[in-house]
């Protein structure tokens, strides 16, 4: 039964024209839920979901993407009449704090760089800062997605929409060693299309940890919060970075506004320098008035 209400949830989600990404994590979500709980999904309990909600270990973030994800399918059982009543439209919301960008400085991108990564992971880190593409489009990037004429370069980004961008010069530059007519991270012999994004999240975690960057924070992801800060740091227009970042909103870019370490310091050097003093610049031979 469940795996007969998961897959029309899936169609009907595919109907909304969701992206792929968000079907297959809701999914993945619900199958966590059916794992826990004694009943079916169909047949479940407002107590239960407010339980797995509520399941320790689970960031804000994280927490409100499974209120959304478990709203969704109840909404979508009442509205398809598998059954009367909605269990989630009793959950409490989620206030998860806003997020904030976790750029990789430039000295730890070059380490990366220089760590001894192969050069297909070294590519991978380059499109990641240069061009600011999630580790989605960085596993998808085909030969003929670059046209060196236009100086642009094709992706599907968040949404599966399909944009064009301008080409970096040094990916221009690295495109001429990569496949013209093919992937340029295929799958492994034998598959067809090119790798899993996890494969790209993986290798360049590995680039991370051989340059000692220890920070926990730092993802793959965070190559393009460098991308993001880093032109909000040279000045670049805040709408000129939303489309170069493909958001669909400015207020997601505005994250990056926030977040640049060199515009604090830059304001913190904007204070005019002076002497440290090193006497009180009391008159030591004026006597104490006598009580």
């Amino acid at each position: 039964m469940d795996d007969e209400v998961l897959g029309a949830f899936a169609a009907y989600q595919r109907a909304q024209d969701l992206a792929e990404n968000t079907i297959r994590n809701r999914a993945s979500i619900l199958r966590t839920l059916r794992a826990t709980i004694d009943t079916s999904l169909v047949d479940a309990t407002v107590t239960q979901l407010r339980t797995f909600q509520g399941r320790e270990g689970i960031k804000p973030g994280s927490r409100r993407t499974c209120r959304n994800a478990l709203t969704a399918f109840y909404t979508f059982l009442v509205e398809d009449g598998y059954r009367d009543d909605n269990p989630a439209a009793r959950l409490p919301v989620v206030r998860a704090p806003k997020g904030t960008a976790r750029p990789f400085t430039p000295e730890q991108v070059d380490a990366m760089l220089e760590s001894g990564a192969y050069a297909r992971t070294r590519a991978m880190i380059l499109l990641g800062y240069y061009q600011g593409f999630r580790v989605s489009s960085i596993a998808a990037v085909h030969g003929h997605d670059i046209d060196l004429l236009a100086g642009t370069i094709r992706s599907v980004v968040k949404g599966d929409k399909p944009l064009s961008f301008p080409l970096h010069p040094v990916i221009a530059e690295l495109s001429r060693l990569m496949p013209t007519d093919d992937w340029w991270f295929p799958a492994r012999a034998g598959r067809p299309g090119h790798i899993h994004s996890s494969s790209v999240t993986n290798l360049i975690t590995r680039a991370k940890h051989r340059a000692g960057i220890t920070d926990p924070q730092l993802t793959p992801h965070s190559l393009r919060h460098s991308f993001g800060t880093d032109l909000v740091d040279h000045e670049i227009d805040i709408r000129v970075v939303q489309e170069l970042m493909g958001h669909g909103s400015v207020a997601t870019t505005e994250i990056y506004t926030r977040v640049s370490a060199k515009r604090k310091r830059d304001a913190i050097h904007a204070l005019p320098p002076r002497a440290i003093p090193h006497r009180s610049g009391r008159n030591r031979d004026i006597p104490p008035v006598a009580a």
